[in-house]
């Protein structure tokens, strides 16, 4: 990406409040801090590190990677912040991977969300990008179904040009959970995947078995930045993962760049 197509892009970014001064609130984060450490399914993400992890590290951990001190703020209920450079710099680690994963050709890949209403445009247009470039894309326990909580509730796994969706039968459904890929890992193997994009436990759930995972998290999204703090992952992209996906066509295509 030349530096005036990073400069627009990162305007961009900015403007539309993907990053910058963002929608979620401090408050919120810290709540989030504290609901993984205690182990709650819907924040964990799949991913084991709470544990042994303290409110104090998680937080920690979001600063590191989001910038800003959501203890510090001055308006616990007001914006929360996400650093314009980390996400450029997300997404310059997002476009050197898809272009390596191109470039190796044949590489078995596994797009999965929990966030179709903001983020499903998105993958499909990588994965695409990928499948034309020779890349395999994996679609395990498609239109099957999974008690998703242990309480014999169903919902199902739905691929959508390539990427993983939950759905209730009728609707996509928004989800934090990483039952849903880990029942995807378990049908196809880990073993036979080389690299997965998602979010939320999509993607908790892959670093979890220690796959190579390119993911997007939100501010309050505390279990990724925790575990890549952790050394336990390496392409998390701090970055506003719920706005129109319009919104984040600049983002899509400074990462198809490689083509």
């Amino acid at each position: 990406m030349t530096t005036d197509l990073a400069t627009e892009l990162a305007s961009h970014l900015i403007r539309s409040r993907l990053v910058g001064s963002v929608q979620t609130s401090p408050r919120n984060t810290v709540n989030n801090s504290r609901r993984l450490v205690r182990g709650d399914d819907e924040y964990t993400f799949g991913i084991d590190d709470w544990r042994d992890a303290t409110v104090e590290e998680t937080v920690g951990a979001v600063q590191q990677i989001f910038g800003g001190d959501p203890l510090g703020s001055d308006d616990p209920d007001g914006a929360g912040w996400i650093d314009p450079e980390a996400a450029l710099d997300g997404i310059a680690l997002h476009r050197r991977s898809l272009r390596d994963a191109a470039a190796s050709g044949g590489i078995r890949t596994l797009f999965a969300t929990g966030h179709p209403t903001g983020l499903l445009a998105h993958y499909q247009a990588l994965a695409r990008g990928l499948q034309t470039a020779g890349s395999l894309l994996l679609a395990p326990l498609d239109d099957e179904w999974i008690d998703w909580d242990r309480t014999g509730r169903r919902l199902g796994v739905r691929f959508l040009d390539g990427v993983a969706c939950v759905f209730d039968g009728g609707s996509l459904r928004h989800t934090h959970r990483s039952v849903f890929m880990e029942a995807m890992l378990d049908a196809v193997g880990v073993d036979a995947i080389d690299l997965v994009v998602g979010d939320h436990g999509m993607a908790g759930a892959a670093i979890a078995v220690g796959l190579p995972t390119l993911s997007i998290a939100d501010v309050n999204d505390c279990a990724l930045p925790l575990a890549q703090v952790r050394g336990r992952t390496d392409g998390v992209l701090p970055i506003d993962d719920n706005l129109a996906p319009s919104v984040f066509v600049p983002v899509t295509a400074a990462m198809l760049d490689w083509r």
